[in-house]
């Protein structure tokens, strides 16, 4: 009976470490330090949607100040776009940026590589960056002007769910799609990773998306769909130019997927949702 009360306290304590360790690898949110090592990570990356949630919590919180103090939607647009940007540091653009000049370089697989893993930024990557900020905003405004004239916040639960599901999935490709090299920085952080790992990715991205639907049917399918179809041509994207994923593939992952999810909801907000 004790030694499986200790070895249930173990697996607490254990599932916490992942917690703080997934929040600090993957955020700016402070975090208690702690002793990184291989068994305290090797579930890290399933509550990589933790994140996601903080984005979208404080992007709700938001909207909602927003709605009671009548701001005009350009300023709140901004805010938005911010926001992801303050919580996790631009973590996810870097990774968007090396892809870009790797992508743009069209050199073999191995140089490609080796790209990524250079510091410097290219011609490419700013160019790439500035066209993702400006969709993201432009798209994202229609939303918000959408949300505002409702004066309904329910409405932006959608766009702050899409963080949970883009990660969600996120983690689900780091775990199951061939790894690029075995020794890079995913490999170390997923190795470990098992198929409870992926359910539990899964049912958040479940989770995510029903409650998408839930209010907005039209808008949670064509969400769904676009996320779908967006994850099978990254698998076949990263296999043909890189040999597989690759940390910086699936920062690459993050900003599409949820620039495409904001041109998604900022087109179907032009319609009756």
């Amino acid at each position: 009976m004790q030694i499986g009360k200790q070895k249930e306290n173990g697996n607490f304590v254990k599932i916490i470490k992942s917690i703080i360790i997934s929040l600090s690898l993957y955020s700016k949110i402070p975090m208690p330090r702690i002793k990184w090592d291989e068994d305290s990570a090797e579930h890290a990356i399933s509550f990589l949607p933790l994140t996601g949630i903080v984005i979208g919590g404080l992007s709700y919180l938001f909207m909602k100040l927003s709605i009671f103090y009548e701001l005009p939607a350009v300023f709140v647009t901004l805010i938005l776009t911010v926001i992801p940007l303050l919580v996790t540091g631009g973590f996810h653009v870097d990774g968007f940026m090396d892809v870009q000049d790797a992508l743009h370089s069209y050199q073999s697989k191995e140089k490609k590589l080796e790209i990524m893993k250079d510091p410097h930024i290219g011609a490419f990557a700013c160019i790439s960056a500035g066209a993702a900020l400006l969709i993201w905003t432009g798209f994202l405004y229609l939303f918000v002007q959408k949300c505002l004239e409702a004066q309904d916040p329910g409405l932006m639960m959608i766009y702050c769910l899409s963080f949970v599901l883009v990660r969600a999935l996120c983690g689900i490709t780091c775990i199951s799609f061939p790894k690029a090299k075995k020794d890079g920085m995913l490999s170390m952080e997923t190795k470990r990773s098992e198929k409870g790992d992926v359910f539990f990715l899964g049912l958040q991205a479940f989770l995510a998306l029903g409650a998408m639907m839930l209010i907005s049917r039209y808008a949670g399918i064509m969400t769904g769909g676009a996320t779908v179809l967006f994850t099978f041509w990254y698998r076949e994207l990263c296999k043909r130019h890189f040999g597989g994923v690759t940390g910086d593939t699936a920062g690459f992952f993050v900003v599409m997927c949820e620039t495409l999810l904001v041109g998604v909801l900022g087109a179907i907000s032009l319609t009756n949702m």
